[in-house]
């Protein structure tokens, strides 16, 4: 705790050196939208949009409705509090399977880790999205090892919720996981039942918002044919055969998209692509793969540089992944079968979504980077620190 308040501490000083002046998104456009005219859009001209997830937006406005000028300060603060808060979940969760030591060594690998030393001075969804993972799970494990009530079941329902109205991408493997429970006989059909009424319930106003305001059915967000057309462009690609849309043009895109709908850029995004795969047939799998190499190394404004910092990163990134295969291998030789279904499920669900679109922004590994930070902690612990106590297996068999 003294250590981990210590770098909360040096993290405000760092930001208030640079200013506050994180990097923003379309989130901040629409929370500073909703704010000052009341409507749910990132561009006034264009009008109500349905291009984010509205958990981040709601919670960047809470912050400029209250702080004002200063709200971006309050927001970056508030997000290096979210991360100090983290290590404290990896503890919380590690108790459940009486494995203390290894969620202490997983909160110490995430506070040393220099890139979310950093990137919770971004304005980003990453930096909540987290903290709000790490909830669900603890509410799911607790009932997975049978140390639950009827407040966790309650608690999972609204963490579920707040999850799958923070990040579309977490929805299948979360679905998974509560059909597990149930698969496994953790909970009876009727707790299931009143998990997925609690979700229906807290995630139905934004569907029913959707529909009222665009006449239509939008499950979740707008954009996706834009991330298969954006995996295309010249600066989020690295291989030159893969790199179809030219930086006049992608300019040209973005320049539109402040005045046209998403609903008909939606159109111009398939057409578009359509024409691309249909004169080069394998291209969308040469895609998915370039795609995955910059997910799991650097993405392509990084690929190529050799300043000290990104050396550092992808040094970083190389030995982190080295581990992480290390630590499956060892959950396969100790037939550990329900976490290593766990960590190659996690890690298919991230991957195959940025695959398929684009993956040009480092924040899409931070998504699931932490938890290469777990099977490292697990593996250098069963290694190095292992004083041979019986502990209960991840997850109990």
């Amino acid at each position: 705790m003294i250590f981990n308040f210590a770098v909360l501490l040096l993290k405000i000083f760092y930001s208030y050196t640079k200013g506050f002046d994180g990097l923003t998104f379309e989130d901040w456009d629409i929370a500073n939208n909703l704010v000052k005219y009341g409507v749910y859009s990132e561009f006034m001209t264009v009008g109500p949009t349905a291009y984010k997830l509205p958990v981040y937006p709601l919670f960047l406005s809470l912050f400029i409705y209250i702080f004002g000028e200063h709200a971006k300060a309050a927001v970056i603060i508030s997000q290096h509090v979210i991360f100090f808060l983290v290590p404290l979940l990896f503890i919380l969760t590690a108790r459940l399977f009486n494995k203390e030591k290894t969620g202490i060594l997983t909160g110490y690998l995430f506070i040393l880790s220099p890139v979310y030393f950093i990137y919770s001075g971004t304005l980003e969804i990453t930096n909540i999205f987290i903290f709000i993972f790490l909830i669900f799970l603890y509410y799911f494990l607790a009932i997975w090892q049978g140390k639950h009530s009827g407040v966790h079941i309650i608690m999972l329902g609204i963490s579920a919720s707040v999850l799958f109205l923070s990040q579309v991408i977490a929805v299948p493997l979360s679905m998974v996981l509560l059909i597990s429970l149930l698969v496994y006989k953790k909970i009876k059909l009727k707790e299931l039942i009143a998990v997925l009424g609690i979700i229906g319930c807290l995630y139905s106003p934004w569907v029913i918002r959707n529909y009222i305001t665009f006449d239509r059915m939008i499950i979740s967000k707008t954009p996706v044919w834009q991330n298969i057309h954006f995996g295309y462009f010249y600066d989020l690609q690295i291989f030159p055969s893969l790199q179809k849309i030219s930086p006049q043009k992608s300019s040209e895109i973005r320049r539109k998209r402040m005045h046209t709908d998403e609903f008909t850029m939606e159109k111009i995004y398939e057409k578009e692509v359509k024409e691309i795969e249909q004169n080069n047939p394998c291209i969308s799998m040469k895609k998915a793969a370039a795609n995955a190499l910059m997910l799991w190394y650097v993405p392509s404004r990084y690929f190529y540089d050799s300043s000290p910092a990104i050396i550092g990163r992808k040094i970083y990134v190389i030995v982190l992944n080295i581990i992480t295969l290390l630590s499956l291998i060892q959950l396969y030789r100790k037939k550990n079968w329900q976490l290593l279904l766990f960590s190659v499920l996690l890690f298919g669900n991230f991957t195959a979504p940025y695959m398929i679109g684009q993956a040009g922004m480092t924040r899409f590994k931070l998504d699931f980077e932490w938890y290469q930070l777990f099977l490292a902690a697990c593996l250098i612990y069963s290694s190095v620190f292992n004083n041979n106590k019986k502990e209960t297996e991840w997850p109990e068999r």
